[in-house]
């Protein structure tokens, strides 16, 4: 089934794919509505279950704690473990707990991403998708939007660790001014590199969503294709959900210090960030999605050019 066809026959800049993303969102509203709406009270609803579940062991732990304070030493030392079991097992039982949430809420995100970007390229090239469509969109691509998380967590872990490790060994080994230079560098280098690195791997996401075969590492191979020639403009669109983002931190976490029932408090907390955090994603993937559909169009026409080269008269 179509819609009326939107003409895109110049590239868009980045008013303009924020402008389509707009567009595109509330044109795809009757079926993103009901995917952000399930996915805000799946995570709401784990992260209270988390903090309930979590509280007795923390209880218990803390009441071990008044009782003797030499407990958190005792345990980091290891010393005289059989009378401090039951703390011990309080901390295992709480971290086996949050791994447990993160687990199931890496799935939940994985199954929203999926749904938003399936649905926004299909109401983005003028089509519709219902949700018998969506559903098996989600059948056919979670598996390659799984693979392709975790080479995202793997990427940006490693990378992680070479800025640390190399701002260490700088440090350490070249105790001169070279390695202030050095450092400043690499400091005044990680706000690009996040952004660039960040584009690239929600492109990644996309890819492993709306092309088949591509996963994982192949998904980021190719979305580096894609982004040839506007890897600027893929950074930039990063940078309004970045301020964003940390503006709602900074409105949350202003909310806190106020003084309230913890029951309220928690409330509050778990369903503004959540909400907001759902918010900033969802549109995020519409804009990655529509930015994806830009670079293949513009890709295919170039590839297509080169095709259908003129003959010169000297090469007749």
């Amino acid at each position: 089934m179509k819609n009326k066809s939107i003409p895109r026959s110049q590239s868009l800049g980045f008013f303009g794919i924020f402008r389509e993303s707009i567009k595109t969102t509330y044109r795809n509203r009757k079926l993103l509505l009901p995917v952000l709406l399930l996915t805000f009270l799946s995570l709401s609803q784990l992260e209270f279950s988390e903090d309930y579940i979590q509280l007795p062991f923390l209880n218990g732990y803390m009441l071990k704690w008044a009782q003797d304070p030499r407990t958190h030493h005792n345990l980091r030392r290891k010393l005289d473990i059989i009378a401090y079991r039951g703390a011990l097992d309080d901390i295992l039982e709480a971290l086996f707990v949050k791994q447990m949430t993160l687990v199931f809420s890496s799935i939940i995100q994985i199954l929203f991403y999926v749904a938003t970007v399936s649905s926004t390229y299909e109401a983005y090239t003028s089509k519709v998708l219902g949700i018998k469509g969506m559903f098996l969109k989600i059948k056919a691509t979670w598996k390659n939007a799984l693979i392709t998380s975790f080479c995202v967590f793997l990427t940006y872990s490693s990378i992680i660790c070479v800025y640390l490790a190399s701002y260490g060994i700088i440090n350490i080994v070249v105790a001169n001014s070279w390695s202030y230079l050095i450092s400043r560098a690499i400091t005044v280098s990680t706000p690009f590199c996040y952004l660039y690195v960040t584009a690239l791997l929600m492109v990644s996401m996309v890819v492993s969503v709306l092309e088949e075969g591509f996963g994982g590492f192949k998904a980021i191979g190719r979305a580096t294709k894609l982004m040839n020639g506007k890897r600027l403009q893929a950074s930039v669109l990063m940078i309004p959900f970045v301020i964003a983002s940390s503006y709602c931190h900074h409105v949350i976490y202003g909310i806190s210090s106020f003084h309230m029932r913890r029951s309220r408090w928690l409330a509050i907390m778990i369903y503004s960030r959540v909400g907001s955090a759902c918010l900033l994603r969802l549109f995020m993937f519409v804009v990655y999605t529509v930015f994806y559909h830009e670079r293949k169009k513009s890709l295919h026409q170039k590839e297509v050019k080169s095709l259908y080269r003129p003959i010169v008269s000297g090469e007749a």
